[in-house]
């Protein structure tokens, strides 16, 4: 307990100092739109963060995992799979039985990408995650997703591309703190594959101080 209590003392103070700042918490999720695990993050921490003062940072990214994985494409159907579960748990229905292909959904990577973090960004993702996994249509139409941006942000998503360096940027980053795979989670001085451990993210934001007050 001792040396949990050392470790942990860093992320209780910059905890502590935010709040003084008048700062929020923050929790950075690295996520796909081509992964179900991603989509069972995405819209279970868009419900579940109300109850804290923290910022959900959505960071999408399309390149990742390990290079060269020859068991790349087994693992994409696992995670179809991992994802019904989950979402079966929380009483939604995975309508997907085929991966996405990772290009077919970068336009949507670059669109959020290219936007500051905040309510309106986190509605989209919310909306086009669900339109992506739990309705699964066959084709993936711009124009539907044009139309959920609209909905969101009130205006037409960026142009083709504009969103391109910042994906890349994500994809950077992600690798320099150590995920290599989505969907994974940061929560002050902590990671984690998000889907795997939702319940532990709210106890984490608990322990620091970051729930509002009844």
């Amino acid at each position: 307990m001792v040396g949990l209590s050392r470790i942990d003392g860093p992320a209780r103070f910059g905890a502590d100092l935010r709040r003084r700042l008048g700062r929020r918490g923050r929790v950075e999720l690295y996520f796909a739109f081509d992964d179900p695990n991603s989509a069972v993050a995405v819209i279970d921490l868009a419900e579940r963060l109300v109850d804290f003062d923290v910022l959900l940072i959505l960071d999408p990214v399309v390149n990742r995992g390990i290079p060269d994985d020859p068991a790349v494409e087994e693992k994409r159907r696992f995670a179809i799979t991992d994802a019904r579960r989950l979402f079966k748990r929380a009483g939604l229905t995975l309508r997907r039985n085929e991966p996405i292909r990772p290009e077919h959904t970068a336009f949507l990577a670059e669109w959020a990408a290219s936007s500051l973090p905040g309510p309106a960004l986190t509605k989209f993702c919310v909306a086009a995650m669900r339109q992506l996994w739990l309705v699964g249509d066959d084709e993936i139409d711009p124009a539907l997703y044009a139309d959920l941006w609209h909905e969101a942000f009130g205006d037409d998503p960026p142009p083709a591309g504009a969103g391109a360096d910042a994906v890349r940027a994500n994809e950077r980053r992600m690798a320099r703190r150590g995920p290599y795979d989505t969907p994974a989670v940061w929560v002050h001085g902590q990671w984690s594959f998000a889907h795997d451990r939702l319940p532990r993210i709210a106890d984490r934001l608990d322990e620091l101080g970051w729930r509002f007050e009844p």
